[in-house]
């Protein structure tokens, strides 16, 4: 099942995408919920992030070729294999959807994206174990970890350099089927691949990551949680169109604007 959250007529509803439709819905995405017979062409509807969340997590350098990449940016300062999760959240404030600009602040140099799978949290979880976690998770959408790679080496945390406005693209939607340790996550950036990889990859699962969390913090349904990226990027420019797709879940499109 794939659920989108989408504004239609003024109103922010979520729906159950049907082919070129998506069909209303009646109830709590996170408890029960039926479909009603209100419908809607896709094309008609402006999607949104597909959750409002109370906070988005990040797994640290959480692919063995990313953190490759960060000893060839960092030198002698760069990470070593980690032997356990290092989650920080990302601004809430930075989330954006599908089809909206990722905005270039004036002072920024070196923004990148950062193509990436995301779960959602779709239980209260507080202490759990990492067997008990994907009764916790609704499903899986697309993500871009946008960063400012100048920004990351000049701050002593990521308030900016991964938190400023729109530097969280999420959607298109949430798909509730998918096997989150096999999905193939594809980035194109004005139509080219730039990136690929695969979560069997990460370091450590999102049933792992979620589970570490909630030894010290609750999740709560809606929140969001960021694969970690994989590989090489590339610095976007105004003008640029970068597009991260997961088979089987959709693509997450998004434009680059300079802040006006």
């Amino acid at each position: 099942m794939k659920i989108a959250r989408f504004r239609s007529n003024g109103r922010t509803v979520y729906g159950v995408v049907q082919g070129d439709k998506v069909v209303e819905i009646r109830g709590s995405i996170y408890t029960r919920f039926r479909l009603t017979d209100t419908k809607h062409e896709l094309q008609d509807v402006k999607l949104l992030s597909p959750t409002d969340p109370t906070e988005i997590w990040c797994p640290g350098l959480n692919f063995a070729n990313h953190l490759e990449y960060a000893a060839g940016v960092l030198g002698d300062d760069a990470p070593e294999v980690p032997t356990h999760p290092n989650p920080w959240i990302k601004a809430r404030g930075s989330l954006t959807g599908t089809n909206e600009a990722i905005i270039l602040p004036n002072d920024s140099t070196d923004v990148h994206y950062e193509g990436e799978a995301v779960a959602v949290i779709g239980k209260t979880c507080r202490r759990i174990s990492p067997e008990e976690a994907p009764k916790y998770i609704l499903g899986y959408t697309c993500g871009n970890d946008v960063s400012d790679r100048a920004w990351q080496g000049d701050d002593w945390t990521f308030w900016r350099a991964k938190g400023s406005d729109t530097f969280a693209p999420v959607g298109p939607w949430i798909d509730t089927e998918v096997d989150p340790q096999k999905l193939e996550m594809i980035v194109r950036l004005n139509g080219k691949e730039v990136q690929r990889g695969y979560t069997e990859e990460m370091l450590f699962s999102f049933a792992e990551i979620v589970s570490y969390i909630s030894q010290q913090v609750t999740l709560h349904p809606g929140d969001l949680l960021f694969s970690g990226s994989t590989g090489v990027t590339i610095a976007l420019k105004p003008g640029d169109n970068v597009d991260v797709e997961i088979p089987n879940i959709g693509v997450l499109s998004n434009s680059v604007e300079a802040e006006s």
